[in-house]
């Protein structure tokens, strides 16, 4: 999974308050049919910033890692969320298997372990989390695959 040559956006995030504080302030860019491709190790933090994300959306459900079911759907909020986890699928196959691309267009989809597919289409961002050197802190790597991405992260 590679991003187009549009430049990256590096985030230090030092603590879970300011992952949520960084998630809230992303959310007010997000439209539905938006694509975010997570990537990261375990507990690098993906799942703590859709959680995030889906409180500064409204979503009044509780978000949580749908490792098991492999793919939510949280509608109370001003916009839907397809939260789909990718971790326990192997191939491409696999993968289209569960049917979350019949969300792309009416709702905002978040995928964890997105790079694990290979075939997701741009427009797309891909949010990358890596630990820090400190216990708490991770680093966010945000790259924008086409469409008016660079655009609107421009404020981000």
């Amino acid at each position: 999974m590679t991003a187009t040559s549009l430049p990256p956006i590096v985030k230090r995030l030092g603590s879970v308050s300011v992952t949520t504080a960084v998630a809230a302030k992303f959310a007010r860019i997000l439209r539905v049919g938006d694509l975010l491709l997570f990537t990261g190790e375990i507990g690098s933090g993906k799942t703590t910033f859709i959680q995030a994300l889906a409180k500064s959306l409204d979503i009044t459900e509780i978000v949580t890692s749908p490792t098991f079911v492999l793919h939510a759907i949280y509608e109370s909020g001003k916009i839907p969320l397809s939260h789909v986890d990718l971790y326990r699928l192997n191939t491409d196959a696999e993968v289209e298997s569960i049917g979350f691309e019949d969300y792309l267009d009416t709702a905002v989809t978040a995928v964890e372990w997105a790079d694990r597919y290979s075939k997701f289409e741009p427009p797309n961002v891909i949010l990358d989390f890596a630990y820090g050197t400190l216990e708490d802190e991770r680093i966010l790597t945000v790259l924008p695959n086409s469409g008016d991405w660079a655009t609107r992260l421009s404020s981000f």
